[in-house]
């Protein structure tokens, strides 16, 4: 069986540093405070002028939240396209989530759809944009648009380590990037694990402080470990690599479906490699009777979770695309050839991709 992820490929790149990291933290009962060198090495990755670790990407979102004043009543614009944390940590500030359809070609949030709703919705505080599966949102349109408005701008990099856009890695367009580094993450810790990105000094000290039981108000246990912090600055030295490695599979799979369109200003990270199929639910159980793991990024939308569920927004790319999405194995040493190959013995899955690409745009044009 090809596993959809495999982290092996890319940990036992780093198993006899992180050893001896983890016998450094033993023999100096250091377990929790011990975060700077990461901090300071992803600064450098990230090209900004501060970087807090913290103890999840969902965490990162609640502090940045808090960290631009978002408060209980307030609006704040994302999509529903996404992993529900995103809008998890705006009802944990009390806000509410409003929702923007996306674009059908990148999956991340539509700028036009953004501007209609800022339109009807002056009173928006904050916009959440989501770089989706290592995709770049048109996030120099997005964040333009919240400057015109005076609307804070966060940027959940969860899935976008190493995305680059227009030679600028996302996470610094807007006032702070939040980025998860959960074990199957691009940068992976052992656990949970994230950090927060800024270049406005007043936001690091929030987040630096609120991260660790602050004194004049209830702050939280939002720290990062020292082990995930040693790990995680190993497997930044390797990254660059296994980035590589991976753009060079996406190639092969772009020779075959042809279906991640990517803006020549985006050096994406593929984090998720994505295609659409309309009968996606049976191609995944095909695969797997064949010996291919395929998965699916996100069978519900946000707002269709029993949690989160509110009939108030039309978001037709969204649902069309909640039905017909599907991942396929990408990483260091995965037999591309063979999932390329069960993929294709499916029912002549090429022109069935093509005819769902085309359903989307319409779908997508129904938005202008």
């Amino acid at each position: 069986m090809i596993k959809y992820y495999d982290m092996s490929a890319i940990t036992n790149r780093v198993s006899d540093a992180t050893r001896k990291d983890i016998d450094d933290i033993m023999n100096q009962n250091n377990f929790i405070y011990d975060t700077k060198d990461f901090e300071d090495r992803f600064k450098r990755f990230t090209d900004v002028k501060y970087c807090v670790g913290v103890s999840s990407g969902t965490a990162a979102l609640h502090l940045a939240l808090e960290a631009i004043g978002i408060q209980k009543g307030d609006l704040v614009a994302t999509v529903s396209h996404t992993f529900r944390a995103t809008v998890a940590a705006i009802k944990y500030v009390g806000a509410e989530p409003v929702y923007v359809d996306i674009q059908a070609h990148s999956f991340c949030m539509d700028p036009l759809c953004l501007e209609k709703t800022l339109d009807n919705n002056p009173n928006i505080k904050a916009v959440i944009a989501v770089h989706l599966y290592g995709n770049s949102a048109e996030i120099v349109k997005i964040s333009d648009l919240c400057k015109s408005r005076g609307v804070k701008l966060i940027e959940d990099c969860s899935q976008a380590h190493g995305t680059l856009k227009e030679g600028k890695h996302v996470g610094t367009f807007g006032d702070i990037g939040t980025f998860s580094f959960f074990p199957g993450k691009g940068i992976g810790a052992f656990g949970d694990a994230g950090a927060c990105i800024t270049n406005d000094k007043k936001y690091n000290d929030y987040i630096t402080e609120a991260r660790s039981w602050k004194e004049d108000e209830i702050g939280y246990n939002y720290r990062m470990s020292t082990i995930n912090a040693k790990f995680l600055h190993q497997k930044i030295n390797y990254f660059k690599k296994v980035l590589q490695e991976k753009r060079e599979i996406a190639k092969k799979y772009d020779e075959h479906f042809r279906n991640t369109l990517v803006s020549p200003d985006v050096e994406h990270s593929y984090h998720i490699y994505s295609i659409l199929h309309p009968h996606r639910d049976k191609l995944m159980t095909y695969c797997k009777e064949n010996g291919v793991e395929l998965k699916c990024h996100y069978p519900l939308p946000v707002h269709k979770l029993p949690a989160y569920k509110t009939d108030k927004y039309l978001l037709p790319v969204t649902d069309v695309i909640s039905q017909q999405q599907v991942s396929l194995p990408i990483y260091p040493g995965v037999n591309w050839e063979r999932v390329v190959k069960v993929i294709k013995d499916y029912d002549d899955v090429g022109i069935a991709i093509r005819a769902a690409k085309r359903n989307l745009l319409i779908k997508e044009n129904e938005n202008l």
